[in-house]
């Protein structure tokens, strides 16, 4: 830290899922519904009554519309955001990050 100034460590913006035209209500497969807090093209941050394992392989299935879109990914992180009740927030990097992922927008 240099002068109370603390450099931007995000890789990419994040948004919420509704600005980018995603429901919030997602799955997280294997077998959790999750909410989804706000998302990039490089991953999502997610939160659900189940925990998630760090280091685990999951996919996020996520809808807008009629439209489903999947993301494979893998879990780097999971906290308890709530004790009463209580809820995991955790956080999936995708995979793949290619430019059509870019151009769409977020997911």
């Amino acid at each position: 830290m240099d002068g109370g100034v603390v450099a931007e460590r995000r890789a990419a913006e994040r948004q919420r899922p509704e600005d980018a035209g995603w429901q919030r209500d997602a799955v997280l497969r294997p077998g959790r519904l999750v909410e989804v807090r706000n998302l990039s093209w490089r991953g999502a941050l997610v939160a659900s009554g189940t925990r998630m394992l760090p280091g685990s392989r999951a996919e996020l299935h996520l809808w807008r519309q009629s439209h489903r879109r999947v993301r494979r990914g893998t879990i780097v992180r999971c906290i308890v955001c709530s004790l009463a009740p209580l809820r995991y927030e955790g956080a999936v990097a995708f995979d793949d990050d290619g430019p059509e992922e870019r151009r769409e927008g977020s997911a």
